[in-house]
């Protein structure tokens, strides 16, 4: 998996805790809005018993307030509810209000004390006024109810991260298995051409020892000469024809092993391609006393593919022992026409540049391949 989903982690950090506390919010409102309802078609039940002063509107109202509070579960599971009942006068039914006398016995409501006409009377007149039921709801915190809530969240956030991460490792084993099966079909052309290219080598040597033969025997003939250099001709043609294929072959193979080696290069650590340019600088420091090798020389040889750097090293051996070794393809110069650089060929388009350097060290200054020529020869062009 090359990127972690790290804004999902993030977000599953975050959300729960908030979610959390506006699902808390919203439940108090709702139970709040449903107690209030509740309590206001149940608080006064039995109006003819009121209407004949049995008993007083305060106690009613205790009294079915209390055996709700009593069946209600909701306590359990962590929710609080503080109810509050009063008249339109603001006299207050319930809570009942208490008063405590000098034996600290606890003193009936006054209401007992009046005559059944008086209680009716009262009764009477407190319910044609109508009663204020006021409820304010909370959910405890660390109780089964809101621990559940947070819990839900927590387990809906490791689900929606493992669901993130999981596509993340199957897009990437995808992505893996396709960039496999690119490179076997690459090195099977890549095998082809290489074929291709033992091929065309073997006829330009057929085409090179008839065409020495032909030349042979035009020095020791004197007739029918016409008949040979017509021969000779058509074979050199048939040559100059193999050659180009032969370039345009080794071209072909350059570029599928440039594609398998940045196919590969996909499937690597991220770092892998720096740590080998580092490991290759120490080498050739070790093995090349002769030789002073540029960043770019280094970054390049790294680049290559494995058969490319064996060629590469073989040339940089013999430059390491002895210049006259390596033969020249051609000068180059950067700006202004100063400080020649000298180009040398190896593997299909392989290219090496180097400078003579202070004494007699030699300075490599790129490698690369026909793919990178015109950047290095661009960076050449720019060198001070």
């Amino acid at each position: 998996m090359k990127r972690f989903p790290y804004r999902w982690l993030i977000l599953c950090i975050i959300l729960p805790p908030i979610c959390y506390l506006m699902t808390i919010e919203l439940l108090e409102g709702y139970f709040q809005e449903m107690e209030t309802t509740r309590l206001n078609t149940i608080i006064v039940q039995d109006h003819k018993a009121l209407y004949e002063g049995d008993y007083t509107v305060t106690e009613e109202v205790t009294r079915n307030t209390r055996e709700y509070l009593g069946r209600s579960i909701k306590h359990r599971l962590g929710i609080s509810s503080n109810i509050l009942v009063k008249t339109r006068d603001n006299q207050i039914l319930y809570p009942v209000q208490l008063r405590i006398g000098s034996d600290s016995s606890v003193v009936e409501s006054a209401g007992r004390d009046l005559n059944y006409l008086e209680v009716a009377a009262e009764n009477y007149r407190i319910l044609n006024q109508g009663l204020i039921v006021s409820v304010t709801t909370r959910i405890r915190h660390n109780s089964w109810l809101s621990n559940s809530i947070l819990l839900f969240y927590l387990i809906a956030a490791i689900l929606i991260l493992y669901i993130m991460i999981r596509k993340r490792i199957v897009e990437a084993e995808r992505t893996e298995k396709q960039n496999i099966e690119v490179i076997k079909e690459l090195s099977g052309h890549l095998d082809q051409a290489e074929i291709r290219l033992g091929q065309v080598k073997d006829r330009e040597n057929d085409y090179l020892k008839n065409i020495g033969s032909l030349k042979k025997e035009r020095k020791g003939l004197s007739t029918d000469i016409d008949e040979l250099l017509e021969e000779i001709e058509q074979l050199e043609t048939g040559l100059e024809g193999q050659r180009r294929l032969r370039e345009e072959t080794e071209y072909e193979m350059l570029r599928l092993s440039d594609e398998l080696d940045r196919l590969k290069g996909k499937l690597n650590k991220p770092g892998k391609k720096i740590r080998k340019a580092g490991k290759v600088q120490k080498r050739f420091k070790v093995l090349y006393k002769n030789l002073i090798f540029t960043d770019r020389a280094v970054d390049g040889f790294a680049s290559l593919s494995d058969e490319a750097q064996l060629k590469a090293e073989e040339v940089i051996h013999r430059l390491n022992e002895d210049e006259s070794m390596v033969p020249i393809k051609r000068k180059v110069f950067n700006k202004g026409g100063k400080g020649r650089v000298l180009e040398v060929d190896f593997f299909y388009s392989g290219r090496l540049y180097f400078q003579k350097d202070s004494g007699s060290m030699n300075k490599v200054v790129a490698i690369g391949t026909k793919n990178s020529q015109d950047q290095d020869l661009a960076y050449i062009a720019n060198m001070k």
